[in-house]
């Protein structure tokens, strides 16, 4: 079993539960930096309801609403700058990963006086010269679950590298989760961020040399959420009930809650993905979708009787594999690398960049080597 299990963000879940989004920041700053993407908190209004609650409540708001999809190193070190030269004694981070994740990142930069490319090699041990502000997420999709792990994923648009920056410093003091959030999610943003979630548990589960019965069924009652729900939120976007069961396997599955037991592998489709998204900035979830069915191959014969459990225990059927692929196509994420415009010619390269980022891949049932992800990139074109 793990030797700790730590979680110190204090969450609050619920429909309706961003109306105490104000009351809750002002018992932990008064001048809040909000970290959000561009475009959409305007268009569904829920910038303004958030400004004025905040304003309400004696908070003064500070916006940097400069964060862009697969967020980049400089973004990050620009919100911070700002965050210094305005004062900001408090971080909220509002919309998807790429937002949560700019906000946590923000808040080291911040804190440590050193642009966040500084912790993006793996070589430099998370220090700060301050201590990190407090934190608050908000998540508006149903996908990345920032905002109840310690990881941030930030890409470095020169040499192309997304990284995972992993520090216990990187918790959020505090989620509000709100399913309410996610109603006005266009189709695809909700079928991307219900394959993230499915993955984000799935590459654990096949993965493991070590299955424990705890961590089974807290893995496998999250992959039947998203799988479940996934199809009932698309088909009917306005389902609460829907949207609240994705919500909750979206905070679950990328938590310590799915290492309980002992019996959860490691996520190298994540880590083979990263790339693809730092190379061509396309959406995380469909670079997974895309993937998926040969990551899984490529160690079929490893684990057989995973994909059995999966297929029996998630699907109801016996062929784990075939059960992903007609969930994926049922959800409109049956994709392929050429559809998303990747370059045939570069993925060597590519495959060397996920070597080199991702260590984790030592640990994947099979050989990951370079020439090997370029297999499955090829299988996957």
């Amino acid at each position: 079993m793990p030797d700790r299990f730590f979680l110190p963000t204090r969450i609050i879940s619920g429909c309706g539960t961003i109306s105490r989004l104000g009351t809750e920041a002002k018992k932990l700053g008064n001048r809040a930096l909000l970290v959000t993407g561009r475009n959409s908190s305007r268009r569904t209004g829920l910038l303004d309801r958030v400004s004025h609650d905040l304003e309400d409540n004696d908070v003064k708001l500070l916006l940097f609403d400069r964060v862009e999809p697969n967020p980049r190193a400089t973004t990050v070190d620009a919100g911070a700058e700002l965050a210094r030269r305005e004062g900001a004694d408090l971080i909220i981070g509002m919309g998807g990963g790429s937002a949560m994740d700019a906000a946590k990142c923000i808040n080291l930069a911040n804190a440590s006086h050193k642009s966040i490319s500084h912790y993006l090699s793996g070589a430099s041990r998370i220090r700060t010269a301050e201590p990190l502000l407090p934190l608050v997420l908000v998540p508006t999709v149903a996908a990345s679950g920032s905002e109840a792990n310690e990881g941030a994923v930030i890409t470095d648009w020169e040499s192309h590298q997304k990284v995972v920056v992993f520090s216990s410093l990187l918790f959020p003091t505090l989620s509000i989760v709100d399913p309410e959030l996610t109603l006005s999610l266009p189709r695809k943003a909700t079928a991307q961020g219900g394959v993230d979630i499915f993955c984000h548990v799935v590459e654990s589960y096949l993965t493991t040399d070590n299955p424990s019965p705890l961590t089974d069924g807290i893995m496998e009652t999250v992959m039947r959420m998203a799988v479940e729900n996934l199809p009932r939120a698309l088909e009917k976007p306005d389902d609460i009930d829907a949207r609240n069961s994705l919500s909750q396997a979206s905070t679950l599955a990328c938590s310590q809650f799915v290492d309980l037991g002992g019996g959860a592998g490691t996520m190298t489709l994540h880590g083979i993905e990263h790339p693809l998204s730092g190379y061509y900035d396309i959406a995380h979830g469909d670079g997974l979708a895309a993937l998926l069915p040969a990551w899984m191959a490529s160690f079929f014969a490893e684990r057989r009787e995973r994909f059995a459990s999966l297929g029996r225990n998630v699907f109801h059927q016996t062929d784990g594999i075939a059960a992903v692929e007609d969930w994926l196509n049922k959800v409109g994420m049956k994709l392929r690398l050429q559809e998303l415009g990747i370059e045939q010619e570069r993925l060597d390269e590519v495959a060397d960049c996920a070597v080199r980022t991702a260590p984790w891949l030592a640990n994947h049932p099979t050989r990951l080597d370079a020439p090997a992800v370029a297999r499955i990139y090829r299988q996957s074109y």
